[in-house]
């Protein structure tokens, strides 16, 4: 099917939407337009012909060549549970996760939650968010979830934290296609989002385990334009006995003041944002 794009005054200019019923024919589609861009949600779309100097969405936003809609495979828009893993495809709609209440890890519903409106949530998919590296990859990273990416040849598994470190998670003619995330039992889970100025921001994640008075697990995830993660306060933190001393947590703190100094991003008011929400977020956990 050819869709007319407004945007050009020459109607014989015209976007091809392409409408595979299932992956065999939607990566033979792919191998004979390789150019053609997955559709989904469309807001990523959308984001691509907002206007750059108004923030403004353009009238008519430039469409590529070729859409290739994923709106016919149902595999992507199904939802299992198991006892250890909560599975989503990548077309499913942020509001459908929200509505699974209980269900969803806390840090990952409350990072859903905050995610501009629920006209856009209902619009937004899942894949198309993490794809854009947007806020999920915050609590996505945090919780071990993992991603399948399928192709013509087969499909394979990738951790988060891989998917969004490595240059060119998706090889070509790859999609993403399944989210798995485990359900452990996380006592605490802290939600934080930042947004000091237009395109730079992010949500900070602090996810805590503890037995019998000891903290046997913490992961502290930041996604905004880079993913951090400062392993080595994690590793130290690890079977201190609750409530932690004011020494671990000044310790702590330093940790990620070294980590960051590091780093050209993010920017200062940041990274203040930051170190600030970590060390208050282990506050909780001290005497």
């Amino acid at each position: 099917m050819a869709v007319h794009n407004p945007r050009h005054g020459n109607p014989l200019i015209k976007q091809a939407v392409l409408r595979p019923g299932n992956f065999s024919e939607l990566f033979s589609l792919w191998h004979r337009f390789p150019n053609a861009v997955p559709f989904a949600g469309g807001t990523a779309l959308i984001r691509v012909g907002s206007d750059p100097v108004r923030g403004a969405s353009q009238e008519h936003p430039e469409l590529p060549e070729h859409i290739l809609s994923l709106e016919r495979l149902e595999d992507l828009r199904s939802i299992t549970r198991t006892e250890r893993y909560l599975e989503i495809g990548a077309m499913v709609y942020l509001n459908e996760i929200i509505a699974l209440g209980k269900t969803v890890p806390s840090a990952f519903s409350q990072t859903l939650q905050g995610i501009a409106g629920p006209q856009v949530r209902n619009l937004a998919t899942l894949g198309g968010n993490i794809c854009i590296a947007g806020d999920v990859t915050a609590p996505l990273t945090a919780l071990d979830a993992r991603y399948e990416l399928r192709s013509a040849s087969g499909s394979r598994w990738v951790p988060a934290i891989r998917f969004s470190t490595e240059q060119k998670s998706l090889a070509e003619g790859e999609l993403l296609t399944r989210i798995r995330v485990p359900l452990d039992e996380w006592e605490s889970a802290i939600y934080r989002k930042f947004q000091i100025q237009e395109g730079e921001g992010g949500v900070l994640i602090i996810l805590v385990q503890n037995q019998k008075d000891t903290l046997t697990r913490i992961q502290v995830v930041f996604a905004g334009e880079v993913l951090l993660r400062e392993k080595e306060s994690e590793s130290f933190l690890q079977g201190k006995a609750l409530p932690l001393n004011r020494r671990d947590v000044v310790y702590y703190r330093k940790c990620w003041e070294t980590y960051l100094e590091g780093l050209e991003k993010p920017g200062i008011l940041l990274r203040a944002r930051i170190i600030n929400a970590v060390e208050s977020g282990i506050l909780d956990l001290a005497d």
